[in-house]
């Protein structure tokens, strides 16, 4: 019986991590994509390479 507090071992197995995760790599995509709209708007004459170059730095910070 819980005391009140929180406790992830009453959670069914699996499940809350597997959402967990699930949703922070589908905000990571988003942010990814709202950068890359963001970075052609910004800089539409760069060329392919430095726009590559952009979003690699950008995964990076963010951790993927």
């Amino acid at each position: 019986m819980s005391d009140g507090n929180f406790n992830r071992s009453l959670l069914p197995a699996g499940g809350y991590a597997a959402g967990v995760r699930a949703g922070e790599a589908r905000m990571k995509a988003r942010a990814i994509a709202a950068f890359k709209q963001w970075y052609e708007r910004t800089y539409p004459c760069a060329d392919t390479q430095h726009q590559c170059e952009a979003l690699n730095d950008f995964r990076e910070a963010l951790g993927t």
